[in-house]
């Protein structure tokens, strides 16, 4: 029980403080894709590492039944002696309970998301079908006869682009720029990310990771979608445009589109004015790997870290 309790501290501790990490790293010109890659990580390892604390209290301790059964067991025989449980009974009780109507949650919202984008896509194409100029490609363009520079990309069957008349006519060799952008989006499954963090933000605001997910995640996919356009056009390229498209933007965007104008503009000037060139394959992934095996064991070691100390704490509670 004890080992369970650590861990979930040790989660508790983690996700406390990697929101302010992660941003951290944005701010430091970290690569984006290693910050959602981190932030993907220890999403995962967050349900994993408390999955495994679950087990644990589920597991036979003493004699044949499991923990959680004799602790059904002591709760039930307090009831009957007309005294209230103990909280370390009732906590161990809570916990599996909350930890199933967390993931049902998360579960239930992001699929609420897929559909309701499906629907959006489907008006949203409509829509497009007769007011905009389709060209032909790997991610559809379709052109809208707008004065102003506007671009964004919508994800589904099919995938596309967006962009007004404005962009080629007054963004001129920057244009090109633009439109990677966008591509970059889509082909890092940027929209699925974004509805990822929604959905675990609406689930559990209580956990700051999962609270600040939603702007953390779409700062990073704007960062590393001018990234991918700066490798291919130049990060003075991308510069220009983001700063054109920014004064010239004609207003919202669709719920489920991601624009190049969109946020955090300041930090992706920050980001382009210090970007080099892109890193090899194979430093990428080692930098990578460490990273993703450090996010993924994080968790894990804060709460063997804290073992000893919470044994302590036992032992003084009770006067062993």
């Amino acid at each position: 029980m004890i080992l369970a309790v650590a861990l979930l501290l040790g989660v508790a501790v983690v996700a406390g403080c990697a929101p302010a990490a992660l941003h951290r790293m944005l701010q430091r010109r970290a690569d984006p894709q290693l910050v959602l890659m981190t932030w993907g990580a220890l999403v995962a390892t967050t349900f994993t590492t408390v999955t495994a604390a679950l087990t644990i209290v589920v597991l036979p301790t003493h004699g044949s039944a499991p923990l959680l059964v004799q602790l059904l067991h002591h709760c039930w025989t307090a009831l009957q002696h007309g005294s209230a449980p103990p909280v370390h009974l009732v906590a161990g009780l809570l916990l599996p309970t909350t930890v199933g109507v967390l993931s049902a949650r998360v579960s239930t919202r992001f699929l609420r998301h897929t559909r309701h984008q499906r629907r959006e896509h489907r008006r949203h194409l409509e829509l497009l079908r007769v007011a905009a100029r389709q060209e032909a490609g790997a991610f559809p363009i379709m052109w809208l006869p707008h004065p102003e520079p506007m671009a964004y990309s919508v994800a589904g069957t099919p995938s596309f682009v967006v962009a007004t008349d404005g962009v080629r006519h007054r963004l001129g060799a920057d244009a090109a720029a633009v439109l990677e952008h966008e591509r970059a989006h889509l082909r890092g499954r940027h929209h699925l990310l974004v509805g990822l963090a929604e959905a675990l933000s609406r689930s559990a605001p209580w956990i700051p990771l999962m609270r600040r997910s939603p702007d953390l995640v779409r700062t990073a996919v704007e960062l590393a979608a001018d990234r991918s356009a700066a490798h291919q056009h130049g990060p003075g390229s991308v510069r220009s445009a983001l700063l054109r498209m920014t004064g010239g933007r004609t207003g919202p965007l669709p719920s489920h589109a991601l624009g190049m104008a969109n946020s955090a503009v300041a930090l992706r000037l920050h980001h382009l004015n210090g970007l080099r060139t892109a890193p090899g394959r194979t430093r990428w992934a080692l930098t990578s790997g460490m990273v993703g095996l450090t996010a993924a064991t994080l968790p894990t070691l804060a709460g063997i870290a804290l073992l000893p100390v919470l044994a302590m704490a036992t032992c003084f509670a009770f006067g062993f």
